[in-house]
């Protein structure tokens, strides 16, 4: 429609139009909502499960690093008493002297760079495996050491108990692990098919919410269309009226409002140094 037919155009015949158009939109609409709640309704309940697959799966996991961690830090300690006993009997006068393999393989030398990624860099699971089995080779290497000894028997029999403690909390966080690295595909699994579900719930939300935001809209334009049609125009044309009795527009007013706002933003004139012409 050219400018000039729009500006032929009564306000009644211009609010009809528009009464039509809103009209039009609220019969369409309640179509495209009805579509659009059945698919909210329907991914509502897929997001829901998902996500409580995920994060039952994500406890599971959460229990079994904690057992490993638990069990090789038990481990950790036997480990260390086993080897206060051993250097008790070393220095006793069991043993003349220390053994030098002994000294090498200490826990704090073999095992300090793995510990060290484990608590600070969290190590993957192939750190995690390595600790594990660097452990169990020092306990057995240290277990053959007890079974030559004959003296000390009450201490040697005490250490040969934290050592084969040792072992068995060992072989518990080996199982955790490896019962870790099972879930890993399955947890990456669930996640992803979370991630997909809840965005298509929103999507079906947004959706849902965009079409009832313009059906609401729709009604209050209808009401809003169908007043002015039924009780006159006067107060749409109110500003029109005062424009054409000689009175400025609304945005001549707001211009003219505005101006000495502006006006006191500027800087002031400056002041003439004494002895400057005027």
């Amino acid at each position: 429609m050219r400018p000039e037919e729009l500006l032929e155009m009564t306000p009644a015949l211009l609010a009809k139009s528009i009464l039509h158009r809103r009209e039009r939109l609220a019969e369409t609409i309640p179509e495209q909502l009805d579509a659009r709640q059945d698919e909210l309704r329907a991914a509502e309940p897929l997001a829901r499960s998902a996500k409580e697959q995920r994060d039952g799966l994500n406890a599971k996991v959460a229990n079994l690093k904690k057992e490993r961690n638990d069990a090789r830090k038990t481990a950790k300690n036997l480990f260390q008493e086993a080897g206060e006993l051993r250097d008790n009997i070393s220095s006793s006068g069991g043993v003349q002297k220390a053994n030098p393999e002994w000294a090498k393989n200490k826990l704090d030398d073999k095992l300090k760079a793995l510990e060290h990624e484990l608590e600070t860099n969290s190590g993957n699971h192939k750190t995690e495996q390595k600790y594990i089995a660097e452990m169990k080779a020092l306990i057995r290497k240290h277990e053959e050491w007890v079974e030559k000894r004959t003296d000390n028997q009450e201490e040697n029999n005490l250490m040969k108990s934290k050592y084969s403690d040792a072992r068995k909390h060992l072989d518990i966080a080996e199982k955790a692990h490896q019962a870790l690295l099972d879930h890993a595909s399955e947890n990456e699994y669930f996640h992803n098919t979370y991630l997909e579900q809840e965005s298509h719930r929103r999507r079906a939300d947004a959706r849902t919410k965009r079409l009832a935001q313009a059906l609401d809209s729709s009604q209050r334009g209808i009401e809003h269309w169908q007043k002015h049609i039924d009780n006159g125009f006067d107060a749409l044309l109110e500003n029109s009226k005062r424009v054409e009795s000689g009175e400025p527009s609304s945005h001549a007013r707001r211009r003219n409002r505005n101006a000495p706002e502006q006006n006191s933003k500027q800087s002031p004139p400056q002041v003439k140094a004494r002895g400057e012409e005027e």
